[in-house]
């Protein structure tokens, strides 16, 4: 009984890798492809289908789950609504020392001086 379940388990462990080859040659999405349904024109077909704009009807749906006391929704609006508002506001400022710059600069220089010797040996 033993060496059956053993090979029961083989056989599942072989049909599985067989399952899951990896990637394979053509497959998957070509490289510059786009996407056929952009979120403009979603929002665009929104409003034709809603008779307004997509975020009134958003901002609408709001107030109701607050006029009906339903916390549910309100909570779920209430995240969608932050998630977006502080996805625009995150800013990083990038400030860098004079000895960063200065290392850049080295570095660039070096690189160049490389570039122009390979050229020369390359004539």
């Amino acid at each position: 009984m033993e060496s059956l379940n053993t090979h029961m388990e083989l056989e599942k462990d072989s049909t599985k890798s067989k399952r899951h080859g990896g990637a394979r040659p053509g497959a998957g999405r070509p490289k510059g492809s786009t996407d056929k349904l952009t979120s403009r024109l979603l929002l665009e077909t929104c409003q034709q289908v809603i008779g307004k704009p997509f975020e009134v009807s958003l901002l609408e749906g709001y107030r109701d789950a607050i006029l009906a006391d339903d916390r549910r929704n309100r909570a779920v609006y209430e995240k969608m609504l932050l998630d977006k508002v502080s996805s625009t506001l995150i800013e990083a400022e990038v400030t860098e020392s004079d000895d960063a710059v200065t290392a850049k600069q080295q570095a660039f220089q070096e690189a160049l001086a490389k570039l122009a010797a390979l050229n020369d040996k390359a004539k």
